[in-house]
């Protein structure tokens, strides 16, 4: 089973995307706390390439980790994930199968094929080195508690949409993988945006404080929502620099939390439809009840918007 390495660029919002762009600014960071589950989640064991981890089995997803705690708190984040897909792509998000590891690991091309053959999107999130850098965590919470994966998973979770409306077969990931990872057909704009409405709660936050400080470097909005998805296997045209990078990608997100305000969540699922049939953003915005009709006026109703947001 060949390893799946989707990398390009830089990682994303409460992940590495623009986290590496900024040097290790805000983006690099995650707002994250852990939340109490049931203690039956992560209580059973199973083996995976020689490994015993602790594994917990739900209808949407399959969880493997090396320790009870790893995968309660994953299975927290995994929960929200498919919550949010599901109201904002206004359909269920694939079943997958995410593997957690405190150090670098590998599947068997044999498990890998079982994985495939039960059709699971399936990925290996190793957990960052440096814990005690992760933003909100606080100082006295044991490392073991520290598992963010939550923007892992919301990627890997919009790539896992797109192959399945290409009726593509579910990639399986044998080993974890360094850079970004990027959905083609869908712009990185948009998956930046996907990605922070399906992470943490803290992420659309975070973001749009970084905007606010540097708003005068967006570009027009009528860039993006003119923007088609790059060609399968192509460097996305926004990434022409780090900053750039960032700052389209902080753009993206906030237009996206502005259309969902005005139209309502099912606006995410409608423009990743417009993406997949080779259209764009403004194709999805055709008919909106609550916009501008014209760019000048969209520009200025979602530059105040931006400044007001969270006042």
């Amino acid at each position: 089973m060949r390893h799946f390495v989707r990398a390009r660029l830089i990682s994303t919002i409460g992940g590495a995307a623009l986290a590496a762009t900024l040097g290790g600014c805000f983006l690099k960071k995650y707002v994250y706390h852990p939340v109490p589950v049931a203690n039956a989640i992560g209580d059973s064991t199973t083996t995976v390439a020689a490994t015993r981890l602790h594994v917990y089995k739900s209808d949407r997803y399959e969880l493997y980790g090396p320790t009870t705690a790893s995968v309660s708190i994953a299975a927290t984040q995994l929960n929200r994930a498919y919550r949010e897909f599901a109201k904002h792509f206004g359909t269920e998000a694939p079943p997958m199968a995410v593997i957690l590891a405190d150090s670098d690991f590998a599947i068997t091309p044999a498990e890998a094929g079982v994985f495939a053959n039960r059709r699971l999107h399936t990925f290996v999130y190793v957990r960052p080195h440096s814990l005690r850098d992760i933003e909100g965590v606080p100082p006295d919470l044991r490392e073991e508690e520290i598992w963010p994966v939550f923007s892992r998973a919301a990627r890997e979770m919009v790539s896992a949409y797109v192959s399945t409306r290409r009726q593509l077969a579910p990639e399986v990931e044998t080993a974890t993988h360094g850079g970004d990872y990027h959905a083609d057909p869908l712009p990185l704009w948009f998956v930046d945006a996907a990605v922070a409405l399906l992470s943490d709660p803290g992420a659309p936050d975070r973001v749009m404080d970084y905007l606010r400080d540097h708003i005068a470097d967006a570009p027009p909005l009528g860039e993006l929502l003119s923007m088609r998805a790059p060609t399968a296997g192509m460097v996305d045209s926004v990434a022409r620099s780090r900053e750039r990078r960032a700052i389209v990608g902080a753009t993206g997100v906030a237009l996206t939390l502005f259309l969902v305000e005005r139209e309502g969540p099912r606006i995410v699922g409608r423009i990743a439809d417009a993406f997949l049939s080779g259209g764009s953003a403004r194709d999805a915005l055709r008919g909106a009840q609550h916009l501008p009709d014209n760019d000048r006026d969209l520009e200025r109703a979602w530059r105040t918007w931006v400044r007001e947001y969270g006042r």
